[in-house]
């Protein structure tokens, strides 16, 4: 809405008019007369004639949003709930498992039910090969040259979701890096040995940062320490 001022500039006045509007809502009350040569093209409708048919059209729109998010919040809630409880009972077989065959394998099924995880890998950079690699759970030299392309990881501490170069893709996933559409990598630093943890999805946005992220972070911790009692 442009005005022409007294010295003929035209100037803005549609953040004060609306301004204005809001803070006086009775404004079309008491001047009704505006109301007959007002022209509002973009709400007719089939179904839509009047100012107040249209107010009970965005209320009850926005009624159905606000439905809608609380619907999924509460989706959201059930799935957590349900998932902590999973990763509870999975936290107990962890700490029992007597190998580290059966130690990959159980985390690894949970992983592809609840985490759409379609490939798991475990490095852990070891001063001595403890044993041999079974499957992707695989042990590195402690000054591999893997261990410093994630030297930043380490320091930031943190989980790192949907955020790898395609060229380390490439390396870590090796012939199925093609397939991968999300991942999440999580760095092992406060149990000997350093390592990391990293998942890799054929859906795209599989993760996000959040409760099950640090459940997931949780889930690593538990292996890791049951893995480091095992190659003892």
């Amino acid at each position: 809405m442009i005005f022409m001022a007294a010295n003929k500039e035209p100037v803005d006045n549609l953040p004060v008019v609306i301004d204005y509007l809001e803070r006086n809502p009775d404004f079309f009350l008491d001047n009704q007369t505006l109301l007959s040569k007002l022209t509002l093209p973009h709400i007719t409708g089939k179904s839509i004639s009047s100012l107040i048919e249209y107010q009970v059209d965005r209320l009850r729109k926005n009624e159905q949003l606000l439905k809608t998010q609380i619907d999924t919040l509460s989706s959201n809630q059930e799935h957590n709930d349900r998932l902590a409880n999973e990763a509870y009972k999975l936290s107990l077989e962890l700490s029992e498992m007597t190998s580290l065959e059966k130690l990959y394998d159980k985390l690894f099924l949970f992983l592809k039910e609840e985490y759409q995880c379609s490939d798991l890998l475990i490095f852990l950079f070891v001063e001595k090969r403890p044993r041999q690699d079974y499957h992707n759970l695989r042990f590195k030299p402690i000054h591999s040259k893997l261990r410093y392309l994630f030297s930043e990881l380490y320091n930031f501490n943190k989980p790192l979701c949907d955020s790898l170069p395609s060229e380390y893709i490439d390396a870590l996933f090796g012939k199925d890096s093609s397939k991968i559409k999300s991942t999440v990598t999580l760095p092992i630093n406060n149990e000997a040995p350093l390592g990391l943890f990293i998942l890799g999805s054929q859906e795209y946005n599989a993760y996000r940062h959040g409760f099950s992220i640090n459940l997931l972070n949780h889930l690593k911790n538990i292996f890791v320490k049951r893995c480091n009692s095992l190659i003892v």
